[in-house]
């Protein structure tokens, strides 16, 4: 594992981990199809609800990540998207994940 905060494979020993648990191939046979359903149900429901503390805090958060994102990767986003737009798609991303979290403590996603 990467001892470097912005190294953007500081994920791989978890992703290696989980297919080695999973074993080849079925994380996308299994996995997938039941996360994809959830997250096309979500989008056709409004945002979790949340206190105006919450959502500020998600604010700040966003903006965090935005300014410990690699100046490479943030210097090739930002000829695309101005940095307002990105940190928007970074805090909806939390805002998913956040969602994620609840189905996943509510039951939404227990078949996975």
């Amino acid at each position: 594992m990467s001892d470097q905060p912005n190294d953007p494979n500081w994920l791989d020993e978890f992703e290696d981990l989980a297919n080695r648990e999973l074993a080849a191939g079925s994380s996308c046979e299994q996995v997938h199809p039941i996360v994809e359903r959830w997250y096309r149900d979500l989008l056709q429901t409004e945002p979790p609800d949340s206190r105006d503390s919450i959502m500020q805090a998600m604010a700040c958060l966003s903006t965090e990540i935005l300014y410990d994102t690699p100046q490479e990767m943030l210097d090739e986003v930002l000829k695309m998207v101005d940095e307002d737009v990105l940190a928007g798609f970074i805090e909806y991303v939390l805002m998913i994940g956040r969602a994620f979290e609840r189905g996943l403590q509510n039951g939404d996603l227990d078949d996975l």
